[in-house]
């Protein structure tokens, strides 16, 4: 099995930090990874106190937290240098994992034409979810997580294939977000660094989708809690640039997204995987 690269990005939450990694370890159990988390000039000890976790874990000290979510990642990509076949993980620091099954099975679905795996995740504390997928709603044709907030069932433990799924926990290989923007101004490559803390990820799946003519999947059995956006409500950056954002997206992608939620709406078999 290829070397799996798990890429998280903090700040000032050691709390949650401690918490995934103690959720996750089970999860990584017979993988082959490396963990990089790259900390932000947090206050609250992360760096000194990650540092004295597992050998595969390599926290890394950064000056100040003004790079956006794309940078980065592309930045602990970069820090990664993994080859083509590896795996990448783009994990959030507000996630818990429920189970030692969900990176495996995630893992099985990336394969033959698939480019990226997302997964099931509910509301901390809840059976609620917060992602099964993500669709584009007719009028204003942006993304919104299908299902969002209703009770999770067995349609939704069901795999599929959507257009987008969520960045929150996400699996791909390392030739595929590497190639899914190289005109940052930057120079890095991998997510498109012009969007600032909304739809980054959304524009990577597309990217993948569209650009390298990957499936997009997303895995239902996965077992996964998630605050969302934990370090986004202690520092709302991403609200004061929700028009910029959206106005990158659709010029970029007016011509290839689908609107379908509907799609998925009405027909619970749309788009199953098997």
């Amino acid at each position: 099995m290829p070397h799996i690269y798990l890429l998280t990005l903090t700040w000032n939450a050691c709390d949650k930090l401690t918490k995934l990694k103690d959720s996750i370890l089970p999860a990584l159990d017979g993988l082959d990874y490396t963990w990089l988390i790259k900390d932000n000039d947090s206050k609250d000890n992360t760096f000194d106190i990650s540092s004295s976790w597992d050998s595969n874990i390599k926290p890394i000290k950064y000056k100040n937290n003004m790079q956006n979510f794309s940078q980065g990642m592309n930045y602990l990509f970069a820090e990664a240098a993994p080859k083509d076949n590896d795996l990448i993980l783009l994990l959030n620091n507000d996630v818990i994992f429920n189970d030692s099954s969900s990176i495996k099975n995630m893992i099985s679905l990336l394969k033959n034409d698939v480019g990226a795996v997302g997964s099931r995740l509910l509301y901390t504390g809840t059976n609620k979810l917060q992602h099964a997928g993500v669709v584009f709603a007719p009028g204003h044709g942006g993304p919104v997580h299908f299902r969002g907030g209703e009770e999770s069932d067995a349609n939704a433990e069901k795999n599929r294939y959507f257009q987008v799924v969520t960045g929150a926990v996400l699996l791909t290989k390392a030739e595929y977000f590497k190639n899914a923007c190289k005109t940052n101004k930057s120079g890095m490559v991998g997510m498109d660094e012009n969007y600032h803390w909304a739809f980054d990820d959304v524009d990577l799946c597309l990217s993948i989708k569209y650009n390298l003519d990957k499936k997009i999947a997303y895995c239902g059995k996965t077992n996964i809690s998630h605050e969302e956006s934990a370090s986004l409500k202690k520092n709302p950056a991403n609200k004061l640039f929700m028009n910029h954002n959206w106005n990158v997206l659709r010029d970029k992608w007016k011509n290839k997204i689908i609107t379908d939620k509907d799609l998925y709406t009405n027909n619970a078999k749309y788009n199953l995987i098997g």
